[in-house]
């Protein structure tokens, strides 16, 4: 099995990629939710298969997705 070499940079260059999709394509708050819910998506199955830092990258990417843009 391949590590995940998981750092917060690689989060942050994430959040920062879909802020500007979101901007882009001038999604509003139903389409963030959805896309909020994709992430959280993969995070449950990161956790199902116990891929710590892949389950980590998830964890603080939805997190900081939350706070940026609501429950």
């Amino acid at each position: 099995m391949m590590m995940d070499n998981y750092t917060k940079k690689e989060m942050t260059q994430d959040f920062h990629e879909i802020k500007e999709h979101i901007m882009e394509e001038n999604l509003d708050g139903a389409d963030i939710t959805i896309l909020i819910d994709d992430v959280h998506e993969h995070y449950e199955v990161a956790t199902r298969l116990n891929f710590k830092k892949s389950k980590g990258h998830y964890r603080d990417l939805l997190s900081r997705l939350v706070k940026t843009y609501g429950h």
